[in-house]
């Protein structure tokens, strides 16, 4: 089993393209912190997203794990060092705690701390092209999926332009 530590913004659009579901039946166990949790899930609940109530019932269903990020003080430094909010802060911290396997955040300060920290992470946008290499999802699917990423996400054009090639077998 894969370990995925999930930010908010990553849980959400896998929700929303319709592969979280996917993911969680092929080996891959997500867990999140209490402060995404409550971005995730309470304030969308407030705000009625469809994708705050979907992921509270996989969290009551048992399938999306919370845990307490433990070490409040490294959750600081780490927001303070790399100018990253709560949310991605427990969720790094949380990663180093269970010393999980993959970091999914689509929050670009917290992909470069990520990177100064060595931990292996991935974009909503790779999780599809990755979905596709393995045959959980066709291609007619990933590109749906990346469609909504491009109006729902906040990605540049040509990470979407990259990862439709990369569907395609093309390498840019």
């Amino acid at each position: 089993m894969l370990l995925v530590i999930a930010d908010a913004s990553s849980l959400i659009l896998l929700e929303k393209i319709a592969l979280l579901d996917t993911l969680l039946s092929h080996d891959m166990d997500f867990m999140i912190p209490l402060e995404v949790q409550k971005e995730a899930v309470e304030k969308g609940k407030m705000k009625k997203y469809p994708d705050a109530f979907k992921l509270e019932e996989k969290i009551s269903q048992g399938r999306i794990a919370v845990k307490e990020a433990k070490d409040k003080d490294h959750v600081k430094n780490l927001m303070t060092l790399f100018k990253i909010e709560a949310g991605e802060a427990e969720a790094i911290s949380l990663f180093q705690q269970e010393k999980a396997d993959l970091l999914a955040t689509d929050d670009r300060f917290a992909i470069n701390a990520c990177r100064a920290l060595n931990i292996p992470l991935s974009g909503s946008a790779a999780f599809v092209v990755n979905s596709f290499d393995q045959g959980f999802i066709n291609k007619d699917q990933g590109v749906q999926m990346l469609e909504i990423l491009s109006e729902e996400g906040r990605y540049k054009g040509d990470i979407i332009f990259k990862a439709l090639h990369e569907m395609q077998g093309e390498k840019l």
